[in-house]
């Protein structure tokens, strides 16, 4: 898309508070001579692309007679223990195959309740999809997966009450911390008072929200800084207490990159701060609305949160095209982290249209060839050189191998 635009406007140089800039204005040409450039990096790359040796497969989850809107009796055997990618043009079944007939077979075979997301309005009711039965069933490979995740781009929060820091866990041991300064115990506070959610030590205003809802006629609520304390979300007493003179305010102010040094002796945090620097969030704000989060930084802090724990292995990590708004830099950061966790004994199965992610990948399930009635059959398999050499498969001119 970008190679075909007649006008490139390119901003940057990086995310979050290293951006915010036009780093290149005008024809695609002129891009290339921009060396604090991203994109220019991506587009214009002449580095020989490095072949990895792919994974072998440890097991195989074997399902059988999958009906599923245009899935009709699909047997389909998806390898353990590697990354696979589930291609095939818009409307193939791909998502039929993985979110809704792999997720609820597995998920019910685990003993996983479904998650269904509570409708907050007309357009989310609008946007729900009727209930459809899953046929089929999973005939071996159950034995190797303890865990299912489904990793998505859906919103951590629907309100500026979330944020990075509460679903990472990290602020709950930044509390405990604050909690055991000289003066906190002093004035007998336990960690609950650095809570937003607390009323002992929020605004009473905003409710420790930092932000109040203002009510437009016949247009959406809006929300604007409270004006009490000022979106610091805590009453006065409460930011009188410092931990290496930061309130708890400023603490929640600061970006990924600068609380990794201001906690650098503290481990707990450390571990969450890592993560989130490991899959390229080290701009964000610590206490960053979660209603402020596109919807890759929100996949990303749900991947963090998942790379900060002790991993056990057998995990299986559903995605649903992971790429989506995200630029070629941020791709190959998730990459190496979703290969991450499959080094480390888990298994990741995903739908993408990236071919960059296809190409990159231990194994390739392509579905179609069409799609609607003229796709739901699986028309290529295997590592993505054998794929691309296929005469059926719409995908296989695309790989990049």
């Amino acid at each position: 898309m970008i190679q075909h635009a007649d006008w490139i406007v390119d901003i940057g140089p990086q995310a979050g508070v290293h951006g915010g800039e036009v780093v290149y204005s005008g024809p695609l040409s002129g891009l290339r001579k921009v060396k604090e450039s991203t994109t220019a990096k991506c587009l214009f790359s002449s580095k020989p692309k490095t072949k990895r040796e792919l994974r072998q497969p440890t097991g195989w989850l074997k399902l059988q007679q999958i009906e599923r809107n245009n899935l009709r009796g699909l047997d389909a055997d998806f390898p353990l223990g590697v990354l696979t990618t589930v291609t095939g043009v818009s409307g193939s079944g791909k998502s039929s195959l993985v979110s809704q007939a792999v997720v609820e077979l597995v998920g019910e075979a685990l003993g996983q309740k479904k998650e269904v997301d509570a409708p907050e309005g007309e357009a989310d009711l609008l946007e729900q999809e009727p209930e459809t039965a899953t046929g089929g069933s999973i005939v071996a490979g159950m034995n190797h997966v303890r865990r299912l995740i489904t990793v998505d781009q859906k919103p951590i929060g629907r309100t500026p009450r979330s944020n990075l820091a509460t679903y990472t866990g990290l602020f709950d041991h930044v509390r405990k911390l604050f909690a055991l300064t000289r003066k906190a115990k002093a004035r007998r506070y336990d960690s609950g008072r650095f809570s937003f959610n607390v009323a002992k030590g929020r605004c009473p205003n905003c409710e420790g929200a930092g932000f109040v809802s203002v009510e437009l006629l016949f247009m959406p609520s809006v929300y604007t800084p409270c004006p009490v304390c000022r979106g610091q979300r805590y009453n006065d007493a409460t930011l009188e207490i410092t931990y290496r003179d930061k309130n708890i305010a400023e603490v929640l102010d600061l970006t990924v990159e600068s609380a990794h040094k201001f906690f650098a002796d503290e481990t707990p945090v450390l571990r969450a701060l890592d993560a989130l620097l490991h899959v390229g969030l080290g701009y964000l704000r610590l206490g960053q609305p979660a209603t402020e989060l596109s919807g890759g930084e929100a996949q990303r802090i749900k991947l963090a949160s998942e790379l900060q724990r002790a991993q056990r292995g057998d995990t299986l990590y559903v995605l649903d095209e992971p790429t989506t708004g995200l630029h070629p830099a941020d791709v190959s950061m998730l990459m190496s982290q979703l290969n991450g966790l499959v080094e480390a004994g888990n298994t990741v199965i995903m739908v993408e249209h990236d071919m960059q992610v296809a190409s990159g990948s231990d194994w390739i399930i392509d579905i179609g060839p069409g799609a609607g009635d003229k796709g739901g059959r699986i028309v290529a398999q295997g590592p993505p050189a054998k794929v691309a050499k296929s005469k059926h498969s719409r995908t296989a001119p695309f790989l990049l191998t």
